[in-house]
């Protein structure tokens, strides 16, 4: 038996045995090749993204596995704990730069299951801590050196609760060279959505997860402010 027979059968029996293994890559393929005519605003990509889905959990996979695909992070914006201020005042057209923060991605999110008819999506803002010490100290961030200040997307669906965090989905970033002005790095930001680059390399893992399963995997943990004391 040659070897392109052997392939074969392996997927073939992938599709079988795992019908998750199909689904998960035609969702992933939807959203990555989605056409830059319908991504100009967020009722026209969602409309889009989301008409091949009934089941609200593929909805909001698909939208997310989108926005951490061709959304980048700012690095100019807010970069390890800094916050630009004077770029933090400026309003993104999120869809248009493709690129934006934290708190952009997860509103980008919870808007678009709105939009996707997913009540039961919000906005959360917190911490991440990622060290077993602060893990330890019960979550006390204010024992906890370098804590990093997030926001993301809390869940319900069917009784059931988990995370999303599209930051961390993304691996794509926008970072501004030595002594850029904020003049330079808004012509970056549009070069940036000229482009339309597209970032197949996602995180799956933080497309619901929980603390627990955050812990044992990275040892580190997403904590909302209502649970730090």
């Amino acid at each position: 038996m040659n070897i392109k027979k052997i392939i074969c059968y392996i997927i073939a029996f992938l599709f079988i045995a795992f019908p998750c293994f199909s689904l998960d890559s035609a969702i992933k393929n939807h959203a990555f090749n989605t056409p830059k005519n319908v991504s100009q605003n967020k009722y026209s990509l969602t409309h889009y993204l989301t008409k091949p889905y009934n089941d609200d959990y593929e909805k909001l996979k698909v939208i997310a596995y989108w926005i951490s695909s061709h959304i980048a992070y700012d690095k100019y914006k807010y970069n390890n704990g800094v916050v630009n201020y004077k770029e933090l005042n400026y309003k993104y057209d999120i869809l248009k730069l493709r690129a934006g923060i934290c708190g952009d991605f997860a509103e980008l999110f919870a808007d678009m299951a709105r939009i996707a008819g997913v009540s039961r999506v919000k906005v959360v803002s917190g911490y991440v801590l990622k060290n077993q010490v602060s893990i330890k100290r019960k979550y006390r961030q204010r024992d906890v050196a370098g804590a990093i200040g997030h926001a993301w997307n809390e869940v319900q669906i069917d009784g059931r609760k988990f995370y999303v965090d599209t930051t961390f989905m993304a691996r794509n970033t926008v970072t501004p060279q030595r002594r850029v002005t904020s003049l330079n790095h808004k012509f970056a930001l549009n070069k940036n959505g000229r482009q339309n680059n597209v970032n197949e390399n996602i995180n799956d893992f933080f497309f619901d997860f929980t603390p627990k399963s955050e812990i044992k995997k990275h040892n580190m943990v997403h904590l909302q402010d209502k649970f730090i004391k």
